[in-house]
C-alpha cells in the first residue's frame, strides 16, 4: 500500500511540477535568471521521488510510534510505583509514574543533544544533492558534445573539470561522514543504555521484594517501547535531515516558479490576439536584458520601434550581432518579457518560429519532421514528406522515417537546418519567422531553401527572416537594420 501510494502520489507531484515548469515558458526563463546549479532537473527527477519516500517512511514510523506507545505507557505507568521526592525534613512529595517521567525528561534531553550533534546535517544533505546534481550535468554535457570535445582534444580539459565537480562532491560528502559518525555514535550509545537503564532503576524494588520478576520484565519491556517512541526523533534524524533538505529544495523551485509566473503576468509587453486584426502590429516596443545578464542596470537592446508586418509580405532584419534581432523574434513569440510595448497578431493564423539552433526530439525521423505537432506526425502522408525531402536535399532520408535515432547527432547542422525547411513546408504557417535559419550552409544551398521555400509557399505566407548574407536580400522586399538602440526600414529590395 506504501508503495502504491508513493506511485500515485509521485506521478500526481510529477505532473504538477512539470506542467508549472513548461507553462508560460518558465523553463526558459529560468535558464536566463536561474543559476546553473538550481539544477530544477534534478529536483523534478529525483528530489520529488526522494522526498514522497521520506515523507511515508516518517509517516509510517511515526504511527507505529503512537500505536506502540499507548499500550506501553499504561503498564509502565501502572508499574512504576510512587517516587517520593523529600524537598525538606518537613515537606515531601509523592510521585507516581516515576520511570514514564524519567522516560520523558531521557527522551528529551536525548533529543536536545541530537540536534545539536547533527544540526549541520539537513545543509550539508542540500549540498550534496546540489553537487551530485552538478556532476551529473557535467557528465551529460560531456555526451551531448561529444564531437566538439573530441575536434578540439581537450579530453584532459574535461577530465580536469570533471574531477573538480566530483571533488566537491566528496568533499561535502566527507563532511557528511563526519557529522553522521558523530550522530550515530550518540543514538546507538542512547539506544544501548535505553535498555540497561530501567532495570538499574527498579531492581532495588525487585531485590526489596516490592515486584517480582516478571514484573521487572514487564517494566523493562515497557520502558524500552516507550523510549523508542519518545525518541522518534533520534531514530529518524538522519532521515528528517534529509526530508528537510529536499523539502527546502522542492520548495526553493516552487518559489522560483511562482516568480516567474507573476513576472510574465506583470510583463509590461502586453500580447493582445484578435479576429479584429489581419497585421501584426507592434507599438512602443522596447526591448532589454534581464538583471541576471547584466551588471547593475536593464541593457536596452532596441526602444520605441513601431512596425506593421502584413500578410504576404518578405522582411529581411539585418545588424550586428548582439543587437537585439534575436529577441525581436523571442518578444514576437512570447517567451520574452523584459521590455514594454504592445504586439496585436491575428488570433487564428498559424505561425512558426524558427530558431537559430535546430531542435531534433529523440525518437523516429518522421516523429522529428513533423514536430511539435502529434496530429501531423499521425496524419502526414509518406509521399508528402518523401518529396520534401527531396525538394530540402535530404535524399538520403526518404526511406528512413520510421527509424528511431538521436538525429541531433546522427545528422550535419547543416542537415538539421534543411530538415527544419521540412517542418515549415509541412505544416504550411501563414506567418514564417526564420532566425538565421541557414547559418550552416552554403550560399548555393541556402538559396535553393529559399527559392523552394517562395516557390511552395511565398504566396500565402509572410516571411520575416534573420541573417547576415547578402545573398538573402534577392528574395525580401523590405530591409529592417537594427543599429543604435533602433529598428529602421533602409531601403525597398527588388524582387527576383
Amino acid at each position: 500500500m506504501t508503495q502504491l501510494l508513493e506511485l500515485h502520489w509521485r506521478r500526481w507531484l510529477t505532473n504538477h511540477f512539470l506542467s508549472n515548469y513548461l507553462a508560460d515558458h518558465a523553463y526558459y526563463r529560468a535558464s536566463l535568471k536561474s543559476k546553473r546549479d538550481d539544477n530544477p532537473d534534478q529536483k523534478i527527477s529525483a528530489d520529488v521521488g526522494s522526498y514522497i519516500a521520506h515523507t511515508c517512511t516518517l509517516t509510517i514510523g511515526g504511527m507505529h510510534a503512537i500505536i506502540s506507545f499507548i499500550p506501553h505507557v499504561f503498564i509502565l505507568w501502572s508499574l512504576s510505583g510512587v517516587v517520593e521526592i523529600r524537598a525538606t525534613q518537613y515537606f515531601s512529595y509523592n510521585m507516581r509514574g516515576g520511570l514514564m517521567w524519567i522516560t520523558v525528561i531521557c527522551a528529551g534531553l536525548g533529543t536536545l543533544i541530537t540536534d545539536r550533534i547533527g544540526r549541520n546535517l539537513m545543509n550539508l544533505n542540500y549540498e550534496q544533492e546540489r553537487h551530485e546534481a552538478n556532476f551529473r550535468y557535467g557528465l551529460a554535457r560531456l555526451r551531448d558534445h561529444v564531437e566538439s570535445i573530441a575536434s578540439y582534444h581537450g579530453e584532459l580539459n574535461e577530465h580536469v573539470s570533471l574531477m573538480n565537480l566530483f571533488s566537491a562532491l566528496m568533499s561535502n560528502f566527507r563532511q557528511i561522514m563526519r557529522c553522521s559518525f558523530r550522530l550515530n555514535w550518540f543514538s546507538h550509545s542512547f539506544s544501548y543504555i535505553s535498555h540497561v537503564f530501567p532495570y538499574m532503576i527498579a531492581s532495588t524494588r525487585f531485590f526489596s521484594k516490592e515486584i517480582t520478576l516478571g514484573d521487572l520484565t514487564q517494566i523493562g519491556s515497557a520502558y524500552v517501547q516507550v523510549q523508542k517512541s519518545f525518541s522518534f526523533v533520534i531514530t529518524y534524524y538522519t532521515t528528517i535531515a534529509q526530508w528537510r533538505a529536499e523539502t527546502q529544495r522542492l520548495l526553493n523551485l516552487v518559489n522560483t516558479l511562482k516568480d516567474l509566473h507573476t513576472e510574465k503576468q506583470h510583463s509590461k509587453i502586453k500580447i493582445i490576439r484578435t479576429l479584429k486584426e489581419q497585421n501584426i502590429r507592434i507599438e512602443g516596443l522596447n526591448a532589454q536584458l534581464p538583471l541576471k545578464m547584466t551588471t547593475d542596470r536593464p541593457q536596452i537592446l532596441f526602444e520605441n520601434f513601431n512596425w506593421i508586418f502584413e500578410p504576404c509580405q518578405s522582411v529581411l532584419i539585418t545588424g550586428q550581432s548582439g543587437c537585439g534581432k534575436s529577441t525581436l523574434f523571442r518578444i514576437l513569440s512570447g517567451i520574452w518579457p523584459y521590455g514594454r510595448g504592445t504586439i496585436t497578431m491575428p488570433a487564428h493564423d498559424t505561425i512558426e518560429f524558427v530558431p537559430q539552433k535546430p531542435y531534433c526530439p529523440l525518437g523516429s525521423l518522421r516523429h522529428c519532421l513533423t514536430y511539435p505537432s502529434t496530429t501531423l506526425c499521425a496524419s502526414a502522408d509518406d509521399a508528402k514528406i518523401q518529396r520534401l525531402l527531396r525538394l530540402c536535399q535530404l535524399e538520403l532520408l526518404v526511406n528512413r522515417l520510421n527509424d528511431v535515432d538521436d538525429w541531433s547527432l546522427v545528422l550535419s547542422l547543416g542537415e538539421q537546418q534543411k530538415m527544419i525547411f521540412v517542418r515549415v513546408l509541412l505544416r504550411q504557417p501563414k506567418w514564417i519567422f526564420l532566425d538565421e535559419a541557414t547559418s550552416s550552409l552554403d550560399e548555393p544551398s541556402e538559396t535553393h531553401l529559399y527559392s523552394t521555400l517562395f516557390q511552395e509557399l511565398g504566396s500565402c505566407s509572410t516571411i520575416i527572416s534573420v541573417g547576415h548574407r547578402n545573398n538573402l536580400q534577392q528574395f525580401h522586399r523590405i530591409q529592417l537594420q537594427c543599429a543604435n538602440r533602433q529598428i529602421n526600414r533602409v531601403n525597398l529590395l527588388t524582387d527576383t
